[in-house]
């Protein structure tokens, strides 16, 4: 812009953008769009504002005005900067935020949600800004895939991207010119059985070299050589049976013995037979 055009405007319009300023960074607190401005040209006015202010220090320095009044002219310029720095960051902020939710988010600008913006209310160098965020927020769109992460189906009959339907070869018939395999016979078990071996096959086992099937053990606690006798009287010195286990001599209990021990421990008066 022109800096020289800050001359036109009078002392009542300078106070009223000073006043402006301060009231619309009030109104844009805790605002989630921007609030309307009260003029379309509110930046440059803001521009011809703070070089009025910063004229006028010079004119004070070079005309020696009184350091008082120089140093109001100073502290007041820099509150209307720093009012000027937070205006511009809460609507920059709202501004933000509006684009990325009208465009991430909402896939377009909001409206009838109370998040519209009156656009013939604003600046329209935060116009430019706000379609700058939107451009920004369509390119991440595209590069991050955004439709595909957030399962959106694009429209045109292709089939989506994915695992393909387990079906799709159920209707596939074709075995390379081999007969298809008959289908299982649904709920029902096979039972397995070992057939049984006749007596050729058991002589065609053994001539082939494979000895036959050993007979079933005898159980170990079937043993016809031994002789159950009742311990009569005590012992204190164990004795070692044929297989080098120890016995504990005690009266009253009963034992299966070798005919060899038994005989041993009945001569010598510690057991007798035991009743079958």
């Amino acid at each position: 812009m022109d800096t020289d055009e800050h001359d036109t405007l009078s002392a009542s319009e300078l106070d009223r953008i000073e006043k402006a300023i301060f009231e619309v960074a009030r109104q844009q607190r805790g605002k989630r769009v921007p609030v309307p401005l009260p003029f379309p040209d509110f930046w440059d006015r803001a521009v011809h504002l703070v070089i009025h202010l910063e004229q006028e220090a010079d004119r004070m320095r070079r005309e020696g005005v009184g350091s008082a009044r120089l140093s109001t002219g100073i502290r007041r310029m820099a509150n209307i900067r720093t009012q000027i720095r937070n205006l511009a960051n809460l609507r920059l902020n709202a501004l933000t935020s509006h684009a990325v939710i009208g465009s991430l988010l909402e896939g377009g600008e909001s409206r009838g949600n109370g998040n519209s913006i009156e656009w013939s209310r604003m600046d329209s160098k935060e116009r430019a800004f706000h379609s700058e965020v939107s451009r920004g927020v369509d390119r991440f769109r595209n590069q991050a895939s955004w439709d595909v992460l957030m399962g959106i189906e694009e429209s045109g009959g292709e089939e989506a991207i994915g695992v393909p339907e387990l079906n799709r070869f159920e209707n596939e018939k074709e075995l390379d010119g081999l007969a298809p395999l008959p289908e299982p016979t649904p709920g029902k078990e096979v039972e397995w059985n070992d057939p049984e071996m006749d007596e050729e096959d058991r002589i065609r086992t053994i001539d082939d070299g494979y000895p036959e099937a050993p007979p079933n053990p005898i159980p170990q606690d079937i043993k016809p050589d031994l002789v159950r006798i009742r311990i009569i009287e005590d012992s204190d010195d164990p004795i070692i049976d044929e297989e080098g286990n120890e016995i504990r001599i005690i009266e009253g209990d009963f034992h299966l013995c070798s005919m060899t021990m038994s005989e041993t421990l009945i001569s010598i008066g510690l057991a007798e037979l035991a009743d079958v």
